[in-house]
């Protein structure tokens, strides 16, 4: 038996096509079907791996079946593209619920977009930066380091002395690109930028 954590089984729905919603529901029926488990097979002998596939589906290879990325295959096929999963009863029965947390988590997991650490100093101290199309964002706290007047408006957008800035939510934190915060300059020392207020 190999069970797999829901992030990997959101790698293997997400690398046969799911997406968005379907994506979380893959994972949620997968957990349902299997509990995870690659090496699943049905009492009946005849549905295996992740999504209790039916073997029907493919010419009795079960051993294909037993494989998560073929099998995820399988059920992107089967499902039409994540919009019909009336073939599975966990999905019928409305038992793939109980994964939906679990499988939404994973999802999120594998979609959300991943940005480089950066190593800066603000007022010459290390500061928690990223970069996005080689532009630096700084953690949205060097606004109260610098008591710059600003307020949270929502999904990563802030008003900043009265100026409206979409900054970038990543990992539950909004980072600011560093052109956007009023009144900041920027120098190069011993190879890193060391980012401070203009006063």
């Amino acid at each position: 038996m190999t069970f797999l954590p829901p992030n990997q089984v959101a790698h293997y729905a997400y690398d046969a096509g799911f997406r968005g919603k379907a994506l979380v529901t893959a994972v949620a029926v997968a957990g349902a079907e299997s509990t995870f488990n690659t090496s699943a097979i049905s009492p009946a002998d005849t549905c295996f791996g992740l999504w209790q596939i039916d073997e029907t589906h493919d010419s009795g290879n079960t051993s294909a079946l037993l494989n998560p990325s073929f099998n995820a295959s399988m059920a992107y096929s089967i499902s039409d593209h994540g919009t019909n999963w009336r073939a599975w009863s966990t999905y019928t029965n409305g038992s793939y619920l109980r994964y939906w947390s679990s499988a939404e988590t994973a999802a999120h997991a594998v979609t959300e977009p991943s940005y480089p650490h950066v190593n800066i100093r603000v007022n010459g101290k290390p500061f928690p930066a990223i970069a996005n199309n080689n532009e630096t964002y700084l953690l949205w706290t060097t606004l109260s380091n610098w008591n710059i007047p600003h307020h949270y408006i929502g999904n990563g957008k802030f008003s900043i002395d009265g100026h409206t800035v979409q900054g970038i939510v990543y990992k539950g934190n909004t980072y600011l690109e560093w052109g956007s915060i009023p009144d900041i300059k920027v120098t190069k020392t011993h190879g890193e930028f060391n980012f401070t207020d203009s006063y």
